[in-house]
């Protein structure tokens, strides 16, 4: 992730921990909802509006570049083995982490889920003893380590989502109104590794705005986003052999 997108998440971060939303800005700077999230998610972000931002949310902007830790090239984290195990093992405590980890209360996961006090207090209880939070009184939890969280693809849980992905999403009718670009190059290995690089740049800024849709309540729907590459060729493309 670049300074400026580090720059940028420790803003939405920092208007989160006051409590302010995009109506408030909007109704502050006098602009619509979706010209907010636009202006927070732009590279192009002037010094001026940065200043009205800051004003409005009572920030410094020493305090966001603080927090934005630049010197932190990456916000990407991972989980032990023995936490991945832990997770895999037991799916409803894996999909209870992740509410968690969606910015979702104990209190709202079980207003809106099927899970009652019970069960939820020893899912906090285990995760509390697996160093993934931190518990504290009135089940308020704190994560241990802030970021992405990315499970390793030889892991417990990377192991056993690529092989539900290959199973359900890559086998499906994709429809007119689902995104789908497929493409053949010829590329070096150097100007393919810079592209990887762009990609899980754009993974990390689709997470970060995943995530400050969902703390502001924004409609949402789920979807799953596959970027990949790998050594492929249609078999047609066979069909005329090159001469010796």
């Amino acid at each position: 992730m670049s300074q400026i997108d580090q720059f940028l998440a420790s803003l939405k971060r920092s208007l989160k921990a006051k409590n302010i939303l995009y109506r408030d800005l909007a109704k502050a700077l006098n602009l619509s909802e979706s010209s907010v999230k636009r202006i927070l998610s732009s590279k192009s972000l002037s010094l001026e509006r940065l200043e009205e931002i800051c004003r409005v949310a009572d920030l410094s902007f020493s305090e966001v570049v603080k927090s934005a830790n630049l010197e932190d090239g990456t916000q990407v984290y991972l989980l032990t083995d023995e936490q991945e195990r832990a997770l895999a093992e037991n799916h409803r405590l894996l999909h209870y982490y992740m509410l968690l980890h969606d910015e979702r209360t104990p209190q709202k996961i079980e207003k809106e889920y099927q899970i009652n006090k019970a069960e939820a207090q020893k899912y906090l209880f285990q995760l509390d003893r697996l160093n993934l939070i931190e518990l504290h009184p009135r089940d308020k939890v704190k994560f241990k380590r802030q970021g992405f969280l990315r499970f390793r693809r030889d892991g417990p849980i990377g192991r056993a989502l690529f092989e539900q992905m290959k199973a359900t999403y890559l086998m499906y009718d994709f429809k007119p109104e689902d995104f789908v670009r497929f493409t053949l190059i010829k590329i070096s290995p150097s100007t393919l590794a810079k592209y990887k690089g762009k990609l899980e740049k754009l993974a990390m800024e689709m997470q970060e705005d995943s995530r400050f849709d969902t703390e502001h309540n924004a409609a949402t729907v789920d979807a799953g986003v596959l970027m990949a590459y790998r050594p492929w060729t249609y078999s047609y493309m066979g069909a005329i052999k090159k001469k010796d």
